[in-house]
């Protein structure tokens, strides 16, 4: 969570709990009924239980589901409608490894529609913005097939291109469709699969965008400015985070140019953050990027370091070609005389400004991420809030973002002794009840199976 004081440049950590036997596999957020605040969050782990939180109810779940003993391990998930919906969420769409896709009634998680889903296992899912349809995508079958959630069947099926072909069976080999993204409006959405990324026109089918970038993309977020004054309404971008540390944002529609002349000639995309100057990028990989607003997102790493960023800068450099020129030009100028003038660097223009960041336990990777914010115009710039971050180890202490990258300003943020303490003590808290509970579980197991041999 953000601290109210935009003074105070520090992420506040709310709550910290062990939630899941083994990892954390994906988290998403219900839309709320009530205005400003977040509805109901659920993670779902290896262990294969599906948990609810209150997010008011910090320490405690509300609840468990046991998923079908043969469906595996919950890959992915999302409600239907998602937030920001002014809609509640009446549903929750998950995804499991053995490829099944269930819709379950969120009053009583009881299950409703058993889609036959993917060959291989789920890799991803998104609903639309209206909650009436659902995109997945496979872990290994190559497909994206758009669901009616309404009638619980399957309503389209578009293939992706493989990666390789086995020399020995002649099949093809598809990389996972490891992330997929709606629009705001939902006429549009975006996927990638290996280091490729597509964006497409929902009402057409025309590929807006098309891409293959230099590394492999681990999730990728649609940008669009929701002020009706902003040079840049109506106009789409996708930043994408990258395992080899950089982060790309890229222009979905064509910039300045005639359709008669080539996209060649479009600068359409920049690298808000550089690759890691290294054979291996480590803790540096991005795993996790979320959209918050207009520009500002939400990314995590390998390392347990969360930032919250604004990418208003790579967007003006993109739709602005003066600016490309003038960047040669200070670029050439800077070869041949060393300025000094603090304030001419202070006034520098950046390709991404990191605005908070902290990391989270030590150092063990983020698994699954989530946001929410207010879009109420008053608040916005006060109240941005993480809502949850799956993380796979629970300690918290400070370390300041050690990522690399060019052209970019890095606020360092101190988290406070009294929050480490703070979630220190929440987690014990947490693992001591957990035991007593499972004590307490295992001694009436123990006097059940004592009657039973004395009858």
């Amino acid at each position: 969570r953000k601290s109210p004081d935009p003074s105070s440049s520090t992420l506040e950590l709310t709550f910290a709990t062990p939630v899941h036997e083994g990892s954390l596999r994906c988290l998403s957020l219900a839309a709320s009924t009530e205005v400003g605040e977040p509805g109901s969050l659920l993670s779902c782990g290896y262990d294969e239980m599906l948990r609810t939180h209150d997010w008011h109810k910090h320490k405690t779940s509300i609840g468990e589901v046991r998923t079908p003993s043969d469906f595996g391990t919950p890959t992915a998930s999302s409600f239907a409608p998602p937030p920001p919906s002014t809609l509640p969420s009446t549903h929750c769409v998950v995804g499991f490894s053995n490829g099944k896709i269930v819709l379950y009634k969120k009053r009583d998680w009881s299950i409703q529609h058993v889609l036959a889903g993917h060959e291989g296992g789920v890799g991803s899912l998104a609903v639309h913005p209206t909650g009436k349809m659902a995109l997945s995508g496979g872990q290994t079958d190559g497909k994206l097939k758009l669901w009616d959630l309404t009638k619980g069947r399957l309503a389209y099926v578009v293939k992706i291109p493989p990666r390789t072909t086995n020399r020995q069976t002649g099949k093809s080999i598809f990389d996972p469709v490891c992330s997929l993204v709606w629009s705001k409006e939902g006429n549009a959405y975006a996927f990638c699969h290996g280091s490729h990324i597509t964006v497409r026109d929902v009402s057409s089918g025309k590929e807006l965008l098309d891409v293959d970038l230099p590394s492999r993309a681990n999730q990728v977020t649609l940008m669009t400015s929701s002020e009706e004054t902003s040079p840049y309404y109506g106009d789409l971008f996708v930043a994408v985070a990258c395992n080899d540390g950089s982060l790309p944002v890229l222009a979905v529609q064509n910039v300045d140019t005639d359709e008669d002349e080539e996209e060649d000639m479009t600068r359409r995309a920049i690298l808000a953050i550089e690759p890691v100057d290294s054979p291996v990028a480590g803790e540096e990989r991005f795993k996790c990027i979320a959209s918050i607003r207009d520009f500002f997102v939400a990314t995590a790493n390998s390392a347990g370091v969360v930032s919250i960023m604004n990418l208003e800068g790579a967007v003006r450099m993109i739709m602005d070609p003066s600016q490309l020129s003038a960047d040669s030009e200070d670029e050439e100028d800077d070869s041949e005389i060393e300025s000094d003038n603090e304030e001419e660097d202070a006034e520098e223009e950046l390709a991404v400004d990191i605005l908070q960041s902290t990391r989270l336990g030590s150092g063990a990777r983020i698994t699954s991420m989530t946001v929410w914010c207010n879009d109420d115009d008053d608040v916005l710039d006060e109240d941005i809030e993480r809502s949850a971050e799956g993380l796979t180890e629970e300690d918290v202490e400070e370390k300041e973002d050690k990522g690399k990258g060019t052209k970019r300003k890095v606020k360092e943020i101190e988290v406070s002794a009294d929050a480490v303490e703070k979630a220190r003590e929440l987690v014990s808290q947490a693992k001591k009840l957990k035991k007593k509970k499972e004590k307490k579980k295992s001694k009436n197991k123990n006097k059940s199976k004592s009657k039973k041999d004395g009858q």
